[in-house]
């Protein structure tokens, strides 16, 4: 628990994060977290979304139903008070076009998942905003695509680096995001 820790880092260096929540009703193999029906989870949740903007983190569960992918949002807007229009795929998996679709359909205006899930690196090939593209239907569509291009889990877990060189790494891409005139996101 380190909510507290990242506050006043936040608050320190006026930093503007998103928060996003897993609201699975179940756990899982791969939803892990404390359920929302838990008093203390909606507590955490409810003090966030007063503080910071927040977006739903869809359950692995979700990634083949849109009833759970929807159930979901609607249990984390009722937590909340707010309408949710963020979103980040767990584990980074998603399928194009199918979940930017259910995505828009469910009232999602803005992604965080374009990004690596195994390795640091532009999966968009851009370190800019944009808007998605539906090259199944050729159309444009209102959902704004964050890429990242940053992700502490894959110099820990997958790239094997340690902590100076997961920092260089850091350093590195913000140095790249920079340059290019780009928004650095993780």
């Amino acid at each position: 628990d380190c909510y507290d820790y990242l506050n006043e880092i936040h608050r320190r260096k006026n930093i503007k994060a998103i928060y996003f929540f897993l609201a699975a009703e179940k756990n899982g193999e791969y939803d892990k977290q404390i359920l929302p029906s838990c008093r203390a989870m909606q507590t955490l949740i409810r003090k966030h979304a007063a503080l910071y903007e927040t977006g739903l983190h869809p359950s692995w569960q979700s990634h083949s139903d849109y009833a759970v992918f929807s159930a979901e949002k609607n249990l984390l807007e009722t937590i909340t008070g707010k309408e949710v229009t963020r979103s980040r795929q767990h584990y980074i998996w998603f399928t194009l076009p199918t979940h930017y679709e259910w995505l828009m359909k469910a009232g999602i205006t803005d992604d965080y998942s374009m990004g690596y899930g195994s390795i640091n690196g532009f999966r968009a090939s851009t370190a800019s905003v944009f808007q998605w593209y539906n090259l199944a239907t050729e159309s444009e569509t209102g959902l704004t695509i964050h890429p990242f291009c940053f992700m502490d889990a894959n110099c820990y877990y997958e790239q094997r680096l340690n902590t100076k060189e997961s920092y260089d790494e850091l350093l590195k891409y913000m140095k790249v995001c920079k340059q290019a005139n780009g928004v650095f996101s993780c």
